[in-house]
């Protein structure tokens, strides 16, 4: 697999993993990505998922559910996986650019 595939599988399960809840933000410290990165997984997994009555899982993106967490980690990696990645890499390069520009 290019290394370019592997990280864009990493990040989509990584973001999968931390919305689906099967990864708490405290475990979650990969070294091989950017602190940018990193920090859009964080932010964009917080918005994928709404959690309905008894626990169960609904999908912010297509608006289906329920599902138990594995069941959501399943289906963002089956169903939304180029649109995770397209999201983390919209929000890197935002929070990116504006680390910048608090710098200059």
């Amino acid at each position: 697999m290019p290394r370019k595939g592997l990280f864009r599988t990493k990040i989509a399960d990584y973001t999968a993993m931390l919305a689906s809840g099967l990864m708490s933000l405290d475990e979650f410290e990969p070294r091989i990505l950017s602190r940018w990165v990193v920090e859009a997984i964080k932010r964009v997994s917080q918005t994928l998922v709404d959690e309905g009555e008894e626990g169960n899982l609904y999908c912010r993106l297509c608006g289906k559910g329920p599902y138990t967490r594995k069941g959501m980690y399943l289906h963002l990696v089956r169903v939304h996986n180029s649109t995770l990645v397209d999201l983390v890499t919209v929000e890197s390069e935002r929070i990116y650019s504006s680390s910048k520009r608090v710098k200059a």
